[in-house]
Parts: C-alpha cells; sequence; structure tokens
C-alpha cells in the first residue's frame, strides 16, 4: 500500500497531526508527505527521502503551478491513497481531477471548516460551495470533531463520505526539563501557556487586551506563548507579565507543557483544538472559549474551564480565582479523558480501519486491527 499525504502549509498543529499519521504508518506502508516548501515544519518521522515539497506561497498568483507541481508528484508516486490535509490542500490536489483521471483514493480532512470560522456569511457560503463541488472528487471526508460532522451535514456534504475521527497524540517522555521562572522567584504565580499562530483564529489578542484592562494580574498569572505571526503582519504589543517563546520543536514541547500550570485556548473558532489535547496528555487542565469543538473536549469545571468569548468579564472572572491545587486536580481528570478518548493509537487504528473500508468495500471491525494491516501491507506489493 502506498499513501501520499498533501498538506498547504504544514506547521504548529497541522505539523504535530501529520506526524502522528505518517510516523506510525511508515511502519507498514510505503508512506509519502509532499508539502509547500514555504511556512513548513522541518522534522518529520519519515525517510527524508519521501519527503517532498512544492513551490508555493498562498495566493492566486501560485495556485496554478501549485496544482501542476502536486499532480507531478502523484504521477510519479502513483499512489493507492491520497490523503489531504486543509482547504487550500484540498482545492489544490483536488482541483486539476476534474480535468485530468484519478486513479487513487481520495481521503480529505479540511482540519477545521472554513465555512464554519468567524467571517462574513457570503464568504462561509463560498466556501461551503467550493466544498460542495470538490465533494465529488472525494471518496472519504474525515471530520475531526462532532461539531464538524454534524454541521457540515447540516448544510449539506454528503453522509455517505463524511466520517469522524478525533485527532490524537501520543505519549512522549520529557527529559531535561525547562525551567519558566527562577526557584527564588514567587511560588504562587500561575503560569498558563498558549500555544499557537498570532492571528484572529487563535484569539491571542483577547488575553492580551485583558492584561492590559487589568494590569494587577500581573502580580498572580505570568502568560508564556508558544508561536508566532504565520501570515499576518500585525504589531502585538505585550504586557510585561507576557513570555514570548517563539516556535517551539514538536519534539521538545511537552517539555514546556509540563512547566505551566493550565493551557489557554481563546480561539475564536476551533474545528478541534489539538493543542487542549496536548494539554490534557501533559496532566494540564485547559481554560478555552465557547466557540467549536472546544466545549466538546473540554469538561466545565472537570479538566478545565468554559469561557464565553463574547463577555470577556467571564474570562477574568476564571483568572481571578484559579487555584493551584484545583489545576492540579483538574489536569489529572483531564489525563484520564485523553487515555480514553484522544490516543495517538486509536485515532491512528481508526484511520486505518476507513481506509480498508475504501480500498475493499467492507466493514472495518475495531478486533481486526492486526488483520486490516496485514491486507493493505500486501496491497501495496503491486508497485514495482
Amino acid at each position: 500500500m502506498r499513501i501520499l499525504h498533501i498538506g498547504e502549509y504544514v506547521v504548529g498543529g497541522m505539523a504535530t497531526y501529520i506526524n502522528e499519521v505518517v510516523g506510525y504508518q511508515q511502519q507498514y506502508f510505503d508512506v509519502y508527505l509532499l508539502m509547500s516548501e514555504h511556512n513548513s515544519a522541518t522534522h518529520f518521522e519519515l525517510d527524508p527521502s519521501h519527503i517532498l515539497y512544492y513551490k508555493y506561497k498562498r495566493h492566486p498568483k501560485y495556485f496554478l503551478s501549485a496544482m501542476r507541481q502536486i499532480h507531478k508528484v502523484i504521477e510519479e508516486v502513483q499512489p493507492d491513497i491520497i490523503h489531504i490535509h486543509s482547504s487550500f490542500a484540498g482545492l489544490l490536489a483536488r482541483g486539476l481531477f476534474f480535468v485530468r483521471p484519478k486513479k487513487a483514493i481520495v481521503f480529505y480532512c479540511s482540519h477545521g471548516w472554513a465555512f464554519l470560522m468567524d467571517t462574513k456569511p457570503i464568504y462561509k457560503k463560498g466556501y461551503f460551495l467550493i466544498e460542495k463541488l470538490m465533494e465529488f472528487k472525494t471518496d472519504v471526508i474525515v471530520n475531526i470533531s462532532r461539531y464538524e460532522l454534524e454541521q457540515s451535514l447540516h448544510l449539506g456534504l454528503s453522509a455517505s463520505k463524511s466520517k469522524l475521527v478525533y485527532n490524537g497524540v501520543r505519549e512522549r517522555n520529557a527529559s531535561n526539563m525547562i525551567q519558566f521562572s527562577e526557584p527564588s522567584e514567587e511560588t504562587n504565580i500561575i503560569k498558563l501557556l498558549f500555544v499557537g499562530r498570532y492571528d484572529r483564529q487563535k484569539g491571542l489578542d483577547i488575553v492580551l487586551n485583558l492584561f492590559k484592562e487589568n494590569p494587577e494580574m500581573k502580580q498572580h498569572i505570568h502568560l508564556y506563548i508558544i508561536g508566532d505571526n504565520v501570515l499576518e503582519e500585525n504589531v502585538w504589543e505585550f504586557p510585561e507579565n507576557v513570555i514570548r517563546l517563539g516556535w517551539v520543536n514538536n519534539a521538545e514541547i511537552d517539555r514546556y507543557y509540563q512547566q505551566c500550570d493550565a493551557v489557554i485556548m481563546p480561539s475564536r473558532w476551533e474545528g478541534f483544538g489539538l493543542v487542549a489535547i496536548e494539554a490534557m496528555k501533559n496532566h494540564k487542565p485547559v481554560i478555552g472559549s465557547n466557540r467549536g469543538a472546544l466545549p466538546e473536549l473540554i469538561q466545565q469545571g472537570v479538566s478545565g474551564y468554559i469561557f464565553d468569548i463574547e463577555h470577556s468579564h467571564n474570562l477574568l472572572n476564571i483568572l481571578k480565582n484559579l487555584n493551584m491545587a484545583e489545576l492540579v486536580k483538574m489536569g489529572e481528570a483531564g489525563y484520564a479523558i485523553y487515555k480514553e478518548k484522544f490516543s495517538a493509537a486509536r485515532m491512528n487504528e481508526e484511520l486505518v480501519g476507513l481506509y480498508y473500508e475504501a480500498f475493499t468495500g467492507a466493514s472495518a471491525s475495531e478486533n481486526l486491527v492486526t488483520g486490516r494491516l496485514e491486507y493493505l501491507k500486501r496491497a501495496g506489493d503491486t508497485h514495482d
């Protein structure tokens, strides 16, 4: 079985997800990864000769060239399954299938539907129409949360093609622990961690503005930020209790999660929220907005807190009343939820099950993981 994963800007949560998938699949299948050479991560658990790039930037003048480059790779690799990640990659990879034959089985995951974003209704309608058109060249649509699945079906995407596979991450042993602060510093300071891009979606500005409007918070909370600008050239102002760490290699990021007391996710929209699962995996509670799939992941008062993004005082009250002992308790509850629902093993087994169903037309039973793997491995023996 030969599998080609295609992405656009593979960075941040997208890179984490794809690395989990290709790292597992390369043990059993012939796996390739194709992505933009601009704004993509560089470290993946995959043979470097199987990591391919296309020249591209997110601008219409690059679209046709990117489509041609992608389809040239498809012709060279001759995959049995093409697994496409993100809306832009979905357009680039599937667009030319309307004028060229589609020989492989096509899986597509938007990793967050564009038509569910916090944007103008006319844009949402346009995004949905594009997805509806591209659906004709797609065999399986993978949704990353029940919220995304239900919303897409309500709007009219194919129920027979749509599947649900929650994102998952694996546990790693973190060594050489980093230290956020000097041992001599005050120990009653709560260390919050934000992980993500500096953009409107991730809502970093909501927290920064809250700190600016309530300067007394610096005596109680320090905010550590992993991430940076990706597209926008916004000028950001950071209060003195905010520490910027830049982007952190995925292999090292658990060390940072383990040194914080809680993780904050003030997202305006979120198809899934991989950061929440990374936090739970590291025994940390999550303070998240009431948008997208976050209320689906965070159990209010059990593994974290949900706040109303439209009312800043709601978040302020949560932050002012944070209690270290309660955060520790919530972190342990979150870890139990992670083990049950969001492990990488569960995610990868479910994806292999969908590959098996698409390739054979047979239903995949949960107790036949080994048999499915063996079948799909043999299916790749026809390649030269």
